[in-house]
């Protein structure tokens, strides 16, 4: 089994829709997958081998706590560095976040303060996963519901610093930055003009839900029309890069997906055109 690249419009694929997609081979370039959902093997596992065999494949995580303080889970790296030798992704990604302390786990994607000493803690715990995967991976921007006083750097700021330091790659959540952008007033295009854009390898697409004036990254809806309008302008600058269509609350239909990923590829498709 070959690596091989994602490329346009992919979709997050949901364990409900596996049996879907290995019925009906739907053309979709590629499926990302949460892939914590399938390091203890299983029926899940024995699918996911089928959809492997013709798609492309991008991994997904959210327990490497990249800016935790705990020590890194062996275990869990173990397990990732086995699925990674077997399946042979295209893309590997994980959040610029942590999601542990004390040994508590948060099921939860919590912000770190933007700091230098921030910037040299996450950036060498990802070196050691990247030396132990021997594999690059991309860190994923998150959505944030406070700012912490302690942040002497902008979150652009903070990214660019720890994909230099690492040497790793960037998954632009775009949802996430409108988010941000929304509930902390802060500028989504000038976030985006500060990342590197040389180390951008993924896009996020994804929908979101509003609560007392806040808007919440729930994964359950509809990519928000000013999120689309955000992608398209990014994709004039950008059309070679890969984006996703995630969903996972309410989790809708498969040819409801794949409705949101078509708008997706012809977004790209009239970038590259143009």
């Amino acid at each position: 089994m070959s690596k091989q690249e994602c490329r346009g419009a992919g979709l997050g694929l949901r364990p409900p829709h596996l049996r879907e997609v290995i019925k009906h081979s739907p053309t979709i370039p590629w499926f990302e997958v949460h892939i914590c959902n399938y390091l203890g093997g299983g029926l899940n596992r024995a699918l996911l081998h089928q959809v492997r065999e013709r798609y492309p494949l991008s991994f997904h995580g959210v327990s490497l706590n990249l800016g935790g303080e705990d020590a890194l889970d062996r275990v869990y790296l173990q397990k990732l560095k086995q699925a990674v030798d077997e399946f042979e992704p295209a893309l590997i990604s994980e959040h610029a976040c942590f999601t542990a302390h004390q040994g508590h786990f948060f099921h939860d994607l919590m912000p770190i303060p933007y700091t230098l000493e921030a910037v040299k803690h996450m950036a060498k715990r990802i070196q050691i996963v990247q030396d132990f995967l021997g594999r690059r991976i991309l860190i994923e921007n998150v959505s944030r519901y406070f700012s912490y006083s302690e942040s002497d750097l902008s979150e652009s700021q903070f990214l660019h610093a720890v994909c230099n330091e690492a040497d790793c790659g960037l998954l632009l959540d775009l949802n996430n930055a409108y988010v941000n952008q929304h509930n902390l007033n802060e500028d989504l295009d000038e976030f985006v003009r500060q990342l590197p854009a040389e180390r951008i390898g993924e896009v996020h697409l994804a929908g979101h839900s509003e609560r007392d004036g806040w808007l919440i990254d729930t994964h359950s809806d509809e990519v928000s029309q000013a999120v689309w309008a955000h992608y398209a302008k990014f994709c004039a600058s950008h059309p070679n890069i890969p984006c996703l269509i995630e969903w996972d609350s309410n989790l809708p239909t498969f040819s409801s997906l794949v409705q949101q990923q078509v708008k997706a590829q012809q977004i790209t498709s009239q970038a590259m055109a143009a």
